[in-house]
């Protein structure tokens, strides 16, 4: 698997970064899940990779920002990367594409592939440390394929490694500042697998909206950041 094959990157990401972790012990190597992480830096998705491949050693689906996906484009194809689209005020292209791309990774977490997605969809919760409101992706996963989140709080990080966020220089590394990873117990959603999430139905909207509040609720208590609720937010 070509992602064990990056485990001198694995190394060096551990030996420059103060990466502290609790919760390993919530994995179960013999079965897959959903990895719903708060993003803090672009710098979370090696230390991502660094922590869950060697810990469960199946593929891990990485669902990426259109922006990164550009940004990181020859590494996409062999890390098995699933691109969305974030645009603001998404159109109905856009949202079918997503949606085919949601499918894409229930087909592979059918056939025991792990995902690891960020429900934010973004870093800018990383400018000053909060976790912002989530996407449904993770939630419409976990109904459509039965298989549990994990969700994983990251703090830290985005003062460790500002780029983007605080400078443009990507050689800027604060290595000494800490990097806090708390690991939780896995999120199974079997009671509500009567929810028809194909149908985008109001109840459907409703149950996707409240569980994926829900699922940011223990990210900010995972990481130990505040959660900021956007003014004027909808149940989609």
């Amino acid at each position: 698997m070509f992602q064990n094959k990056l485990n001198p990157l694995y190394t060096l990401v551990n030996k420059n970064f103060q990466i502290h972790i609790t919760g390993l012990d919530n994995i179960d190597r013999d079965r897959n899940y959903i990895f719903a992480m708060n993003h803090q830096s672009i710098m979370d998705i090696p230390i991502a990779f660094s922590v869950l491949v060697p810990q469960t050693n199946r593929k891990i689906i990485l669902f990426l920002s259109h922006i990164f996906y550009a940004i990181f484009y020859p590494l996409t194809r062999p890390l098995d990367v699933l691109r969305i689209n974030m645009n603001k005020g998404k159109t109905k292209k856009i949202t079918r594409f997503n949606q085919g791309q949601i499918i894409k990774g229930i087909r592979r977490l059918r056939l025991g592939s792990n995902a690891l997605i960020y429900p934010e969809g973004t870093t800018i919760g990383g400018l000053e440390s909060n976790i912002l409101r989530g996407e449904t992706g993770a939630i419409r996963m976990a109904l459509r394929s039965g298989i549990p989140i994990i969700p994983i709080g990251i703090r830290g990080s985005n003062h460790a490694y500002p780029f983007t966020l605080k400078t443009n220089n990507p050689f800027i590394f604060k290595t000494k500042h800490p990097i806090h990873i708390n690991i939780g117990k896995p999120i199974f959603l079997e009671e509500h697998t009567e929810v028809d999430v194909k149908q985008y139905s109001d109840d459907a909207r409703r149950v996707l909206r409240h569980l994926t509040d829900h699922l940011m609720d223990q990210l900010a208590d995972l990481s130990g950041l505040p959660k900021v609720q956007p003014a004027g937010a909808s149940n989609r």
